[in-house]
């Protein structure tokens, strides 16, 4: 058996020979953005180029996701390598699609192809006899959370039963036996970080329409909507310091001389920990309901769960830290912090030891008009090389490494009490 140097030479000279293929392969899914549960293209792009290196492909799983593994043949840990492919919503972006406004302004297109990436290393590198254990190697959509509307639709006709795509992918069974994971995120930094999960609030007000100029018999729902913004901005000072609200107005009536019956409002309230959303969900809906009946209305609102609080598994974060320290010259990392948004790795955390790194490669902030790949080199390749080399580190001989970080798992909640954790969240009222 090789020493791991040797088998770490072979996988970074597999991923400089396809070097070309990996930035291109990021390129082409910047330039076709597609938002969540509509990645059809860029689904294909994974799925071909998987294929083409003689992986056996499951695909639509959750709609536009998919699972190849790479396996050594011998008793070992499941490892998932997690790609995102969805874009966001930013027409405001110089490079944003012209016709659907998407443009990926989280850096998506590097995870894919990252990912990616590492398959081609493992699959070309000829290093399955030095390892134990298999790679899932997973193409993941609907990270972000945006487009509910469409997506409520798609639960709806029974297509979906979750908002988001690592959800609704361990809801078909793509995690079952997977015993540890971690992707890589484009950014400005090395980091790591602990975050917020979050519920998706849809919101209808009800009241009863007349002509605005005789609104005496009138119960205005845009009136009610106002009023339940500011309840909810009230209470913004009995949160923790963690927590967050924010939503946007959907709907607000269709002419000004009616006093419009219907309003609505889109939602969502992040907390850190479980019980702490369950608290901040029961304030939420008492503000929005009271707030409609104190002008004689009505609030008919239905929730969600979004994404659970992510917990960065320690271990694997050290790892991913010696790891860069072996590709970049001092490379400066910051401890795990406290992060309030939100990411859906958070809901594979609750199901296995779990890794959400920062890797550099991308300037201007995430999400906004400025952000864009700056260094392909570091954003493709040296994230690629990251993402191969921890999995060499894992599953090296008898996979040790693997097998200690994978025990966590044992302290993590089973699947079936997850989905019920998810289900409970969900209501209509």
């Amino acid at each position: 058996m090789r020493t791991i140097e040797e088998v770490k030479e072979k996988i970074l000279s597999a991923v400089d020979a396809n070097r070309d293929r990996i930035i291109d392969i990021g390129r082409q899914v910047w330039q076709h953005p597609e938002t969540g549960y509509r990645e059809w293209q860029t689904s294909r792009l994974a799925a071909d180029t998987l294929k083409s290196l003689g992986f056996k492909v499951t695909e639509n799983l959750a709609l536009t996701g998919l699972r190849a593994d790479w396996n050594t043949g011998r008793e070992g840990p499941v490892l998932a390598l997690l790609g995102e492919m969805d874009a966001l919503l930013l027409p405001t972006h110089p490079e944003a699609d012209p016709v659907t406004g998407a443009v990926h302004v989280c850096g998506h297109n590097t995870h894919i192809a990252a990912m990616l990436g590492t398959a081609m290393a493992f699959s070309q590198a000829g290093v399955t006899e030095d390892l134990s254990g298999k790679i899932a190697f997973i193409a993941t959509p609907a990270e972000e959370c945006i487009e509910i509307g469409f997506r409520t639709e798609l639960i709806d006709q029974g297509k979906i039963r979750s908002m988001n795509g690592k959800q609704e992918l361990i809801r078909c069974g793509a995690f079952n036996d997977v015993d540890l994971s971690y992707m890589l995120h484009a950014g400005g930094g090395y980091n790591a970080w602990d975050g917020n999960g979050y519920l998706v609030k849809q919101i209808t007000f009800h009241g009863r329409s007349t002509h605005a100029a005789g609104p005496e018999n009138s119960i205005n729902a845009m009136s009610e909507m106002t009023l339940a913004q500011c309840a909810v901005g009230l209470l913004r000072e009995t949160l923790f310091s963690n927590e967050r609200i924010h939503g946007i107005v959907t709907s607000g009536g269709k002419a000004a001389n009616i006093i419009p019956d219907t309003a609505g409002m889109e939602y969502l309230i992040r907390s850190d920990t479980i019980e702490n959303l369950k608290r901040l969900n029961h304030k939420f809906d008492q503000a929005v309901k009271y707030s409609a009946q104190a002008l004689g209305g009505t609030a008919e609102i239905r929730t969600l769960p979004g994404s659970m609080p992510m917990k960065t598994d320690p271990e694997l974060y050290e790892l991913f830290k010696e790891t860069t320290r072996t590709l970049e010259t001092n490379p400066r990392f910051t401890e795990i912090f406290f992060n309030p948004g939100s990411t859906d790795m958070g809901d594979v955390s609750m199901i296995v030891p779990s890794l959400h790194a920062g890797v550099m490669g991308c300037t201007g902030a995430g999400h906004s008009t400025e952000f864009h790949i700056s260094d392909p080199e570091r954003a493709y390749i040296t994230a690629t090389k990251i993402m191969a080399l921890m999995a060499v580190d894992l599953l090296y001989g008898n996979a040790e490494k693997g097998r200690e970080i994978a025990a966590g798992k044992a302290q993590k909640m089973s699947i079936p009490d997850y989905l019920a954790l998810l289900d409970s969240f969900t209501s209509q009222a």
